[in-house]
């Protein structure tokens, strides 16, 4: 059996999932790994098919696998894919810190790496791609505490904090709550990037406080906080008296769809495309040679470092009812 059969079958989730090789064999440029974070969203496994577009049109076969959220499940599959021969790997990482050595240990091997979505800590990469996490943060906290006008108590729901996304969002929600806010208190709470998780925390925090807005790092807790204002009977739409602000991070099919029933008051849209896009083109310059250096890009973004790494860093898209059918968001698309 050779090689590459043996990490179809190694490899949790390879990109015959979606949709088939796209003609991929034909090839003959090479492979580019991606190892995704989970696909347990819409937008993760959103994310995933325009990674493996990106790649094929970049001219590579894809070979594609996620982690279920798992740490050393995505260092075990990076390193399958380094042994196979891929001359480049995106990473959306689980664990900002623990990937390091596995970025390192692939970097040694002649594999180039990129980041994508998430984020690391540092590490021999030429540069990270993602939404500006930071930013998102506090334009969820600006939508939030004008609409209780700088009074009351918001419940942060913070993602995992052993990931760079989650810091980020949260980060910049609790500043610009601290700063432009500073008589709102602020509950932060973290639900590790799971639903149930998720509820147990919203119905914890909902029933023993006065909770006057509330905002998630991920689509996960769309439905449980949803449920919990309906059964305390606080559900109320964004046109009517009682309204709880709710802001949720992703731009998913189902919070757009909660935007125009109303119910949500907003949704950060990430700008997935793009960060596949951009990933990739970043990552074959650096496979070709291509020195990445700070400054402007080509597509309206500064590349800037930040704790030792290039970042590029991509501004979300407040999605609120007046734009929620805009074609170019990434739910809209067919």
């Amino acid at each position: 059996m050779s090689l590459n059969k043996k990490l179809v079958g190694a490899v949790l989730f390879v990109s015959t999932a979606f949709g088939g090789w796209q003609g991929a064999w034909a090839q003959d440029k090479g492979e580019i790994g991606y190892v995704g974070f989970d696909v347990n969203t819409s937008f993760l496994s959103t994310f995933a098919k325009e990674i493996e577009g990106a790649i094929t049109a970049a001219g590579y076969t894809p070979r594609l696998a996620h982690s279920d959220s798992d740490a050393s499940k995505q260092a075990n599959q990076v390193n399958i894919l380094v042994s196979s021969g891929v001359k480049g790997l995106l990473i959306d990482p689980v664990d900002a810190k623990a990937i390091v050595p596995i970025i390192k240990r692939a970097t040694a091997q002649g594999v180039t790496v990129v980041p994508v979505d998430g984020s690391v800590s540092s590490g021999p990469i030429p540069v990270q791609v993602a939404t500006d996490n930071y930013g998102g943060g506090a334009m969820a906290c600006k939508i939030i505490g004008d609409r209780i006008k700088g009074k009351g108590t918001v419940l942060n729901l913070q993602g995992s904090l052993d990931n760079q996304a989650a810091q980020g969002r949260s980060k910049g929600f609790t500043d610009c709550m601290s700063k432009d806010y500073p008589d709102v208190k602020v509950s932060s709470q973290p639900f590790n990037w799971s639903s149930e998780v998720c509820a147990r925390v919203a119905q914890t925090e909902m029933s023993t406080k006065q909770v006057d807005g509330v905002f998630a790092a991920a689509a996960q807790c769309l439905t449980p906080v949803l449920s919990i204002l309906k059964k305390q009977d606080r559900l109320h739409k964004v046109t009517e008296e009682g309204h709880v602000p709710f802001v949720v991070v992703d731009g998913t099919p189902n919070e757009l769809a909660s935007v125009r029933e109303g119910y949500l008051t907003a949704s950060v849209a990430q700008p997935l495309a793009d960060i596949a896009k951009y990933g990739v083109g970043y990552l074959v310059k650096a496979m070709n040679g291509e020195k990445i250096v700070a400054g402007d890009t080509d597509h309206g973004t500064k590349i800037v470092e930040i704790d030792g790494t290039l970042r590029d860093l991509l501004p979300p898209i407040a999605v609120l009812a007046q734009n929620v059918d805009d074609p170019s968001l990434w739910a809209n698309k067919k």
